[in-house]
């Protein structure tokens, strides 16, 4: 995002070789930009500060060491605390929605930035996360939501998913080495022979990188369904439990419009015959240089948030292969040595006449451990 906010030119033909420079010559500090929003509903904000950088640079080069206030008409001041890389919060918020505010930034620099005053925008609940099986069997999520005013008509969504992974085999037992160098398995409780359960359940993480945008200012109605995200058949995701946790924002049109062509810049696919990249104008400007730009659009407005669940006893054939196997290992050291040092040790195959172990199962560690998959720590909205 970050690399190609401002004023870019794509002009890569299939085939071509030549390194590309682009004509836009910005300062070594690169221009400011502005993410985030104040919350309104919850009385809370986060803003993150960065800067842009050239187009060979992948990385965020944040701005930290800043100042950061929210101002109302009313000459009311809220001021946001340094969280470090960039993130400046607060959550002492107590807005009048019947004026206005503006946002001002101090950089590390000495330079003050002020943004619009903007009113504190509607942004209706959202009435529901609706899905449906379509696309060869696949899960599309719609997010729906409505505004009896008929006032709000410009919606940004973004989510967050999470989904619940197992191990596909239980670890029962480890491997011992014994001096100089000789191998052998043996039960990792000796006295209860049961299985690490801290391996055993874990989550994974997903959030949505894409501009999710929609406008009712076309239709008699502030109605929307619009698809927000899209699962494969047969992905992980919904492999044992998925939730989706989806957050509505709500725009003016110049902002909403200040969006679109953030999207339109950022996910263009560079051909010749595309719109060409937009210069962005936000509503945010240097003080003192008003033709320094400055990347980002301020907004207010209560950020709305609901979240679904999805479990694969709902989806009959979702049909996830997880692609874990096991192989059946004798336990004698150099076998072991061999056949085993790649692979976790998981159960006893077969036993000896005396009772020992004779043979055990051993797998891929991501099969055995899903911490090397995912976080062990159960989240707080998880059932």
């Amino acid at each position: 995002m970050k690399q190609l906010l401002y004023c870019l030119l794509a002009l890569l033909v299939a085939g071509c070789k030549e390194h590309y420079e682009s004509p836009v010559q910005s300062p070594l500090t690169g221009y400011l930009v502005v993410e985030g929003v104040v919350n309104s509903g919850s009385g809370t904000a986060s803003i993150t500060l960065s800067r842009t950088t050239k187009l060979d640079n992948r990385n965020i080069l944040t701005e930290t060491g800043a100042i950061v206030k929210l101002q109302g008409e009313d000459n009311s001041v809220y001021a946001f605390a340094n969280r470090g890389k960039g993130i400046y919060s607060t959550s002492n918020l107590n807005l009048n929605t019947a004026i206005k505010y503006r946002l001002h930034i101090t950089s590390n620099g000495g330079k003050d930035y002020l943004s619009d005053y903007v009113a504190v925008k509607n942004n209706p609940p959202i009435d529901s996360i609706s899905w449906k099986r379509e696309n060869g069997d696949g899960v599309q999520l719609y997010v729906n939501t409505h505004d009896t005013q008929n006032n709000t008509r410009y919606y940004q969504w973004a989510y967050d998913e999470t989904w619940q992974i197992q191990s596909t085999y239980y670890k029962v037992l480890k491997y011992k080495v014994t001096p100089p160098n000789i191998y052998s398995v043996v039960y990792s409780d000796s006295s209860t022979f049961s299985f690490d359960p801290n391996i055993i359940n874990c989550w994974q993480y997903n959030s949505s990188s894409a501009l999710l945008l929609g406008s009712t200012a076309k239709l008699s109605k502030d109605v929307v369904y619009l698809p927000v995200a899209f699962i494969p058949h047969g992905s992980i995701k919904i492999g044992l439990l998925y939730s989706i946790n989806v957050k509505q924002y709500a725009w003016t049109k110049e902002g909403y419009e200040f969006l679109e062509k953030m999207k339109k810049n950022t996910e263009s696919t560079g051909s010749i015959f595309d719109a060409q990249p937009s210069e962005l104008k936000g509503n945010i400007h240097n003080v003192s240089d008003s033709s320094e730009p400055v990347i980002g659009y301020f907004n207010i407005c209560p950020v709305q948030e609901k979240r679904i669940f999805i479990s694969v006893s709902e989806l009959p054939q979702w049909d996830y292969q997880s692609g874990c196997y096991v192989v059946e290992i004798k336990n004698i050291s150099d076998t072991i040595f061999a056949k085993g040092l790649g692979l976790m040790p998981t159960i006893v195959g077969e036993t000896s006449p005396t009772g020992s172990i004779a043979t055990f199962f051993a797998a891929p560690h991501e099969c055995v451990d899903c911490t090397l998959r995912g976080s062990n720590k159960k989240p707080v909205y998880w059932p």
